[in-house]
């Protein structure tokens, strides 16, 4: 293996851990948990995996993690409310956004 794709092979490790981040959140705010944390930690998981995937040409994956992330934003400075029409959104979101780390993979 290369030293990059070393690096690469780290990225997917972190985007994993970052999808359980995400997940656990999501999972949080569809129970109820809309707490400033928990949005935020969503947030930086999906903000993290944006940008690991533009640092390896993962363009579509960061597409969609840019759209993604952007919600999160609506949603963490309240101009979008965390109800449950956008947390069952963004579990669908985020089911997209597995899809991508695998298909990346």
């Amino acid at each position: 293996m290369s030293e990059l794709e070393d690096i690469q092979a780290i990225f997917f490790e972190e985007a994993e851990e970052g999808l359980a981040t995400a997940e656990a959140g999501l999972s949080a705010m569809a129970e109820g948990d809309v707490s400033p944390d928990v949005i935020a930690g969503v947030f930086r998981a999906v903000h993290s995996i944006k940008g690991g995937a533009g640092a390896f040409g993962h363009g579509g994956l960061q597409d969609f993690a840019h759209v993604f992330e952007n919600l999160l934003d609506e949603v963490r400075a309240g101009r979008i409310a965390a109800d449950d029409r956008v947390c069952r959104t963004l579990l669908a979101a985020f089911d997209v956004l597995s899809d991508h780390v695998a298909a990346a993979r």
